[in-house]
């Protein structure tokens, strides 16, 4: 009785693409960390217990990563790895489920209260403004990374068939 041992197509790299694709991965990671820190600056700089931060934080990375790959998948390390496409491709769904749940107890959290009650030392307008701009990224990459992710999710799906069908990444 032979076991099941699908083997997809390799994609070939040389030493130097790998280690280019490495390099270039690094900088993309540093650069989300970089725009992260500015997105949540003024948030984190404002409100010392913001309860939102990791939620804040996940969506941010989420959303520029989903993005990057959808749009640069031949361009990262990603396009080599057959059988990380396919785990990734079955757990986004989750992910974003996840996601868009705790999005709504953000909702819920803004109907009933107000950020304005986590920054009472600042003034009524800085609140106002505040409370605008957490509401307004919030909203924002949240729907991002739904969309990016259902998208990276068809690119995952279209990448695996033409490296199955030899087609290319």
């Amino acid at each position: 009785m032979s076991s099941f041992g699908y083997q997809p197509r390799q994609v070939i790299l040389t030493p130097e693409e790998r280690k280019l694709l490495w390099r270039m991965e690094g900088i993309w990671w540093i650069f989300s960390i970089v725009l992260v820190y500015a997105i949540m600056h003024p948030i984190i700089h404002a409100i010392e217990e913001y309860p939102f931060t990791t939620l804040n934080i996940s969506l941010i990375l989420l959303f520029f990563h989903y993005s990057r790959h959808v749009i640069l998948l031949n361009y990262n390390i990603l396009k080599v790895s057959f059988w990380w496409k396919v785990a990734l491709a079955l757990i986004t769904p989750a992910i974003l489920f996840y996601m868009a749940g705790r999005f709504g107890y953000f909702q819920t959290f803004m109907d009933e209260h107000s950020m304005s009650e986590l920054m009472p030392e600042l003034s009524y307008q800085r609140q106002i403004d505040l409370n605008k701009y957490i509401k307004n990224q919030m909203i924002f990459f949240s729907s991002g990374t739904i969309i990016a992710g259902i998208l990276f999710v068809l690119r995952m799906v279209l990448s695996l068939w033409r490296q199955t069908n030899e087609k290319g990444v």
